[in-house]
């Protein structure tokens, strides 16, 4: 799937803009390359950000989807591209810290074949389930499972993402019983959630927020470490009685390997400097999604301390992809 927008900052063309202020950097349009389709929580973050980057570096960014295979198509993409730094990837928990566990054989190495460039968010993930099933807390949901082994069931995104982890960590560290039901579409997984289809999700707050809004769907918790201040009523999994369940999704920009340290550290600046905007990150909170900027030296230790937490989570939930 290719999905582009253009986001175009400063006056003039990007090659004029950069003549007048003798810069050798960006001479062309940054692509931000996001690994999923369009309205999923990490296309909607980039298109959040992506214009104040634009006029930040006083160029033109292109939102770029290119979804596939749970971001393995658009990550090997940018780990194939040029390193001149305008061929960014918008990554994100899934492809640089979950894939390397979830794939026998991942066409990218996720320390190797990306310069890391900035951290950019971390929302948290949102327990919903339809008012249908009728339970209001996580331990009501828990006791209604325990009374109905194996009839229960819950969405995701696909086999190894964020929303599968988490309910196979509910189930495991809950001693229930509950039946994944992956999805291709996010949206039909919402329909059904919502018809009573399928009894319960764990997915970010930013795509469901108008369904909680309507309350057609009930939130139970949050998998963050504290609560959000959009969900202020919300319980955490650890105060819902679950002190290890903590996932937090993040997002993150890499470009390929080698790109120049010049080139990365005006794009860090950037990056640092588009999050730290007022209007930003109001915008980010109250869609869901926590502001947690971090440079290139930040990113590249934490990338390597996410693969090997991940690595536990993935083997406790037997998810494989060939």
């Amino acid at each position: 799937m290719l999905t582009r927008r253009v986001f175009a900052g400063g006056i003039g063309s990007v090659l004029a803009v950069a003549a007048a202020r003798g810069q050798s950097f960006p001479t062309k349009p940054i692509h931000l390359v996001v690994p999923y389709a369009p309205g999923t929580s990490t296309d909607l973050t980039a298109r959040q950000i992506a214009p104040k980057l634009a006029s930040v570096l006083q160029g033109t960014v292109v939102v770029d989807n290119r979804g596939g295979a749970g971001g393995v198509v658009g990550a090997e993409a940018v780990a194939h591209a040029a390193p001149d730094g305008t061929t960014l990837l918008f990554a994100g928990s899934q492809t640089n810290a979950i894939n390397p566990s979830l794939y026998a054989k991942l066409p990218y190495d996720p320390m190797k074949d990306f310069t890391p460039i900035a951290r950019v968010g971390a929302p948290p993930m949102v327990l919903v389930v339809p008012p249908s099933l009728g339970v209001h807390s996580v331990g009501e949901l828990v006791a209604l499972a325990k009374a109905n082994p194996g009839k229960l069931n819950y969405a995701s995104s696909g086999i190894g993402t964020t929303a599968h982890l988490c309910g196979s960590l509910l189930a495991t560290q809950a001693g229930i019983n509950l039946v994944h039901v992956p999805y291709n579409s996010a949206a039909q997984a919402f329909s059904d959630l919502m018809n009573g289809e399928v009894s319960l999700m764990f997915y970010p707050y930013l795509p469901l927020a108008s369904l909680i809004q309507a309350k057609k769907l009930d939130v139970l918790a949050t998998t963050g470490a504290a609560r959000p201040p959009y969900l202020p009523d919300a319980p955490t999994m650890r105060e819902a009685g679950y002190p290890d369940f903590v996932i937090t999704p993040w997002f993150a920009i890499y470009g390929p390997a080698n790109v120049p340290k010049p080139v990365v550290d005006q794009l860090a600046d950037a990056v640092l400097t588009t999050l730290r905007d007022p209007d930003i990150v109001q915008r980010m909170l109250a869609t869901g999604n926590d502001p947690f900027p971090g440079g290139p030296e930040e990113l590249a230790k934490f990338t390597q301390s996410e693969i090997e937490r991940y690595r536990g989570v993935v083997a406790a939930s037997g998810a494989k992809v060939e």
